[in-house]
């Protein structure tokens, strides 16, 4: 081929034309860190960009990421959970019976000639708009030369707390719209923090089962300092610290005692997590802690798992990183959640 401009031939200018824009994406699902990691644990990260295209380095950084989802509160697991088919737009359904009202399904029979009176159940649905939760990291050649290894166990856990947050923020958004039942603390507008009890909880969880769903969910952050004069700090630890001492509950807690977690609060599963803390706890309708029916009440979407992308970048003369999720939460069936929070 004839050289132009100074020698430099076509060839070359196509294939710098490909480094520049090039735009590799790697999925979590089905992705193992650890084997990834030994494969590729002598490399740099300029040599992995190079010879694999990009490719080993999203993958490591998807798969690091998912592990890292895995060691935090995932709220994904207490919602009912459906995967959005391809082709589906961005708002999904989710079908489900409204609860009847009592009675309204139970019928007498005088004699064996009468019919029962039918009921039908109202079929509905609640619409969860998708949305991209996402992180993006820049990443100049200078940082080209350490090991690919460890830029990507690195970027893992940065992304994978960064769409725990964007994931979990939305799910909690969702179990906060309750407005069936609500027990409500303090005072309107005193400005003051007020920290939830044990009737708090068991009045809730009655709630829910007298909507005849099932209170197997305890939602509520670690703590809260107390906002206001008089006020109380707020929280799981210090709900705790104020019953440790209690006879009645020294059986209850005692797996927290020795290990410092706990999977279940009187029969409910227990999510805690600084994600879910108000930013104002003494602000008119902070939520301090919610309960629902877990796997029913609220629904997640998802349309697609974890996902790493690396594009070059030369004008940052460097690459990017973006790694994200597609999803959406709605809350399904709203008698089924109950909230404790501030009075509004």
């Amino acid at each position: 081929m004839k050289p132009i401009q100074g020698g430099v031939s076509l060839i070359k200018l196509w294939r710098v034309k490909i480094k520049m824009a090039f735009n590799i994406s790697a999925t979590a699902g089905g992705l193992d860190f650890k084997s990834l990691a030994e494969q590729y644990g002598v490399r740099t990260v300029r040599e992995v960009v190079s010879s694999t295209g990009g490719l080993a380095l999203a993958q490591m950084v998807a798969a690091r990421a998912g592990i890292q989802l895995a060691t935090l509160v995932d709220a994904r697991q207490l919602c009912r959970v459906d995967q959005v088919p391809p082709g589906g737009g961005v708002t999904y359904h989710f079908q489900f019976v409204q609860i009847p009202a009592a009675g309204s399904f139970e019928a007498t029979v005088s004699n064996e000639a009468a019919d029962i009176t039918a009921t039908d159940a109202t079929l509905s649905d609640a619409q969860a708009t998708l949305a991209i939760i996402g992180v993006r990291t820049d990443v100049s050649d200078l940082a080209q030369r350490q090991a690919a290894v460890n830029l990507a166990e690195v970027l893992g856990i940065a992304h994978g707390n960064a769409l725990n947050r964007g994931v979990n923020t939305a799910i909690y958004g969702a179990l906060d719209n309750s407005s069936t039942n609500v027990i409500s603390l303090g005072t309107a507008a005193d400005g003051k923090s007020t920290a939830y009890g044990f009737n708090d909880i068991f009045n809730a969880r009655g709630l829910i089962e007298a909507q005849r769903g099932k209170a197997d969910t305890f939602v509520t952050y670690p703590y809260k300092a107390a906002v206001g004069t008089g006020g109380a700090a707020t929280g799981f630890y210090p709900f705790v610290q104020s019953n440790i001492t209690s006879v009645q509950f020294t059986t209850a807690l005692a797996s927290y005692l020795q290990t410092g977690q706990i999977s279940e609060l009187f029969g409910m599963k227990l999510y805690v997590d600084q994600v879910y803390a108000p930013s104002n706890a003494g602000a008119d309708g902070a939520r301090y802690a919610s309960i629902c029916n877990g796997g029913e009440a609220i629904g997640w979407a998802q349309a697609e798992d974890i996902v790493s992308e690396i594009q070059r970048w030369a004008a940052a003369i460097g690459f990017r990183i973006v790694t994200h999720v597609t999803g959406g939460a709605k809350e399904v069936i709203e008698p089924f959640t109950a909230l404790i929070k501030h009075a509004a």
